[in-house]
């Protein structure tokens, strides 16, 4: 068995000689002559911006001038290694099947020590525009969206394949940040910020809200409706094409949980809180046979809604998403919207916590 490559610790290891051996393992003969540090992102994961340049072998593979290599540099990074290990998991195995459109990835890898890796098309050279909750998503570009999203979710319905994938909740529960986030303190803060106003009354105790959580998860854990999510669909994961064609980014949160936790969070994420209370219901049935047609089953209308509604809960942590994970504006855009669903949706009685 060949020994996995080792994976960079710091900023300063990704050098030419390291990018030589990640690139030559798919692209043989290739040398990197000149890796330049550019630009770089340093959030819940590592993102760095290389410009390079090749041998001929390099050349003739015909390999991009700059790439992104995605890891967990950070501090907290020990905390959520499994996150990282889903997005390799992702693109070498799932993303080269075609059911979504997401960034072409160029290498990837997990080393002994568990750390993982990625190099991934820098999307500025597609002149792709990359997705803000400032920017709501409008609704035919929702249903795009959703059918990429429908096509994933069909593809290991309910399969064995599944487990590889852990618990349902994936890294979302078993790196415990949620729960690390839903503290007294945070929420009793958030909850005088102003996109709290519309939050229906049962959920300004942190207790309800931790409550609420658990019980979704245990649904999730027991839903005979499971398949692979992209768990993360909010609208700053999202690119477009100049065509207005939308994509998918960052897959750290890839797993395996009920459909319905992808289409809430995405449509209640993306659009504009009163766009999506007007369109949410036509998009679910535009999705239900998005995912017929992607040879998924035939699901019940009435259940689905139920579903869709039951897994707004899981959006509610955006109200203590710390500045050092997505920019004040971002926080409470999105609460707001998660927010003022939890109230048209009626949450706190699905999930029976008064």
């Amino acid at each position: 068995m060949v020994k996995p490559l080792d994976l960079p610790r710091t900023l300063d290891q990704i050098d030419a000689a390291w990018m030589t051996a990640a690139l030559a393992q798919r692209y043989p003969g290739t040398q990197v002559t000149s890796c330049i540090h550019a630009s770089s992102i340093r959030a819940t994961g590592t993102k760095l911006r290389l410009v390079l340049d090749y041998n001929d072998a390099g050349h003739a593979h015909r390999l991009p001038p700059t790439l992104w290599y995605k890891s967990g540099l950070e501090a907290h990074s020990d905390n959520i290694r499994d996150s990282h290990v889903r997005e390799s998991l992702f693109y070498a195995e799932i993303a080269p099947l075609g059911l979504l459109n997401v960034p072409a990835c160029y290498f990837t890898g997990t080393d002994e020590s568990g750390i993982s890796g990625q190099l991934i098309e820098d999307l500025l050279a597609r002149n792709a525009r990359f997705g803000s909750a400032m920017k709501p998503v409008a609704p035919d570009v929702a249903a795009q969206a959703l059918a990429m999203l429908a096509r994933l979710h069909a593809h290991r319905w309910m399969s064995p394949e599944l487990e590889r994938l852990g618990t349902p909740g994936g890294t979302l529960i078993s790196d415990g940040i949620v729960l690390r986030l839903l503290t007294k303190e945070a929420w009793d803060q958030a909850m005088s910020a102003p996109a709290a106003a519309c939050l229906p009354e049962g959920f300004r105790d942190i207790a309800a809200v931790r409550t609420g959580m658990q019980r979704l998860w245990d649904f999730d854990a027991q839903s005979s409706e499971r398949c692979m999510v992209h768990g993360d669909a909010h609208a700053g994961n999202m690119f477009f094409e100049q065509d207005g064609r939308p994509g998918f980014l960052d897959f750290q949160r890839f797993m395996q949980c009920d459909w319905a936790h992808d289409v809430n969070y995405f449509l209640v994420s993306a659009m504009a809180a009163d766009v999506a209370a007007a369109w949410e219901e036509e998009l679910l049935d535009h999705y239900l046979r998005a995912l017929e047609e992607a040879g998924g089953p035939a699901l019940d209308r009435a259940a689905a809604w139920h579903r869709y509604r039951l897994h707004t809960m899981y959006g509610l942590i955006w109200n203590v998403v710390p500045p050092t994970m997505q920019s004040n504006e971002t926080v409470s855009t999105i609460a707001s919207r998660f927010n003022a669903a939890a109230l048209r949706h009626d949450v706190v009685s699905l999930l029976r916590l008064v």
